[in-house]
């Protein structure tokens, strides 16, 4: 089954890394999820002194791999 391209996330296309709260406004995961991704190891992070940014890259790749949604029809 061939999936179609995900629609863009607000992301600007320069940005390169996200903070926890951006990162959960972008893609309507809930804080606790992008920790437990995080610790997974299904996101990459880095740290800039106390702040926790995830790459927006890694976070894309992320979305990208998840599988597409399927909905039956009526009938």
């Amino acid at each position: 089954m061939e999936t179609s391209p995900l629609p863009p996330y607000p992301m600007p296309q320069t940005q390169l890394a996200l903070s926890i709260p951006a990162a959960v406004a972008a893609t309507g995961l809930s804080r606790s999820e992008v920790y437990r991704r995080l610790a997974r190891g299904e996101l990459r992070a880095v740290k800039l002194g106390k702040r926790t940014l995830i790459l927006a890259e890694s976070l894309r790749a992320f979305l990208h791999a998840l599988p597409a949604a399927e909905f039956r029809g009526k009938g």
